[in-house]
């Protein structure tokens, strides 16, 4: 039994390395995979090429799921080097278990991250058709939805009719802030 009240049992996991969901410290996952790589853990982080929502966002690929990391590892042998690693908080568990992933979601991850050591998002142009419901992701009106109308010249803004007080109002926005609402 572990100091959180999980344990682990040999019997429950039929292959000795594992895909772990790790929970880590805010804003530490780069430090988290840093100190794994040096204890000889195998550690994943995704990143995702998010454009900036504003001039001091941060630029550059972010976590792709902010307070997580995958590490690959026998947790019979390796767990404590995970537990009191700096950066991590702990490892995730549900009923006493250790959360894990299969290796299919994590080759696919990297599949899609290439060359590049990042994914980046599909081109919405692809995705985004005259009079499909979109949101607002970023900005003042971050949170607002409306109906995409089509895009500007050049192609990196777009006009939208913006729900906004009983009334749609004309906007022009830049496309990177805008999101398709699921149907």
């Amino acid at each position: 039994m572990f100091s959180d009240g999980s344990s682990f049992n040999r019997d429950e996991y039929e292959v000795s390395r594992l895909w772990l969901v790790v929970r880590t410290k805010p804003r530490q996952e780069r430090v988290a995979v840093h100190h794994l790589t040096q204890r000889g853990v195998d550690p994943y982080c995704p990143l995702f090429l998010q454009p900036p929502w504003h001039t001091r966002a941060p630029r550059g690929p972010m976590p792709l799921f902010p307070g997580y990391i995958f590490v690959s590892c026998d947790p019979s042998q390796e767990l404590n080097a995970v537990r009191y690693c700096p950066g991590v908080l702990r490892p995730l568990s549900f009923d006493r278990r250790l959360a894990t992933v299969e290796q299919v979601l994590i080759d696919e991850l990297m599949r899609r991250e290439g060359e590049r050591g990042y994914i980046v998002p599909d081109d919405l142009r692809r995705k985004m058709k005259k009079g499909s419901r979109i949101r607002v992701m970023g900005g003042p009106l971050r949170g607002f939805e409306g109906v995409f109308q089509g895009y500007l010249k050049g192609g990196q803004r777009a006009r939208i009719l913006l729900d906004f007080l009983r009334s749609q109002r004309r906007v022009e926005i830049d496309v990177a802030a805008l999101a398709l609402v699921p149907s």
